[in-house]
């Protein structure tokens, strides 16, 4: 909030402050999954990189350049080395393709407990973005009822490093969610474009829970519910963490032209003012709950994870 430059405050997929002067605005958002470095640190170091971009494309901002700050074990074990080359390789990789350069970084090691117990590998990507233009700001949250929600990308069943695969398992284990740079670069620019178009109402990434997730996340702010119809498997549809895919609202009279500017987008349903989270499949509920019920289980889950580790 210094210099009241604040834009879109932290909560959206990007925080967003103005520059004073200008039509413009720099886009700001953290990143990192130490699970799916762990699993595959190739792919987990391409993941961080595109996921800190997929925020700034939802916050109507270019991805422009990435700090990053890897967080590893003892070097000296051959292993923790591996971690190290594989994410330091992943990330140029995603870095040379989404064209945002390590403009600056640290390094932290030796970050070890209990003797040689090594933390999971965490790198963390700052990427900064610019907003050609303030009118191109776009939030997370699902403004009114009535408004159509699309899923960009579809969902294969990849679990390995999950919030589901921790839930049910207790651990992480198998192979982390595959990730195609190109397919990412073409759905970023495609969403960017429509969002530059007026097309889009709110944007959100689909990351850590899968779609689930992220359409409840959506809703909260204006505490609005949804009626939504998903196809396919339905464990695979709700909570898959298949990268590259984005929840999107968009204004009736925005809808052709949207389908038109985004071709991979599918309808999901719209959002209502029933307050419910209602997901159905095949014509049948799947869930159907109070959306404030979910908004508090959200809000708490941090308090209640520390108490419950205390």
């Amino acid at each position: 909030m210094v210099q009241t430059n604040t834009v879109v405050r932290p909560g959206s997929d990007a925080a967003v402050l103005r520059i004073k002067g200008t039509d413009k605005a720099v886009a700001m958002t953290t990143d990192g999954n130490s699970r799916y470095i762990y699993l595959d640190p190739e792919t987990g170091g391409k993941i961080a990189v595109a996921e800190a971009a997929r925020n700034i494309i939802c916050s109507g901002g270019e991805p422009l350049a990435i700090t990053d700050g890897l967080n590893f074990g003892s070097p000296e074990n051959p292993e923790v080395y591996w971690q190290m080359e594989g994410a330091v390789k992943g990330m140029s990789a995603a870095c040379a393709t989404l064209e945002t350069p390590v403009i600056s970084g640290n390094v932290s090691l030796y970050n070890e407990a209990f003797g040689d117990q090594a933390i999971y590998p965490t790198p963390v990507v700052g990427m900064v973005g610019l907003v050609r233009e303030t009118a191109h700001i776009t939030t997370s949250d699902v403004k009114e009822e009535g408004d159509f929600l699309y899923v960009i990308g579809e969902a294969k069943p990849e679990f390995g490093g999950s919030e589901l695969q921790g839930m049910l398992e207790g651990k992480h284990f198998g192979q982390a969610p595959g990730l195609d740079l190109e397919t990412e670069e073409r759905r970023q620019k495609e969403l960017l474009g429509a969002i530059r178009k007026g097309l889009v109402s709110s944007a959100h990434d689909i990351a850590e829970g899968g779609l689930a997730v992220a359409l409840a996340e959506s809703l909260f702010k204006e505490e609005l519910g949804c009626e939504v119809e998903i196809h396919g498997e339905q464990t695979t549809e709700l909570f898959a963490e298949t990268q590259s895919r984005f929840v999107v609202s968009v204004k009736p009279k925005h809808a052709s032209a949207f389908e038109a500017e985004v071709p991979e987008a599918a309808f999901l349903g719209k959002a209502t003012n029933n307050e419910r989270f209602h997901i159905m499949r095949n014509g049948a509920s799947v869930i159907d709950e109070p959306i404030q019920m979910l908004k508090a289980d959200w809000k708490g889950a941090i308090p209640c994870l520390v108490k419950s580790e205390g």
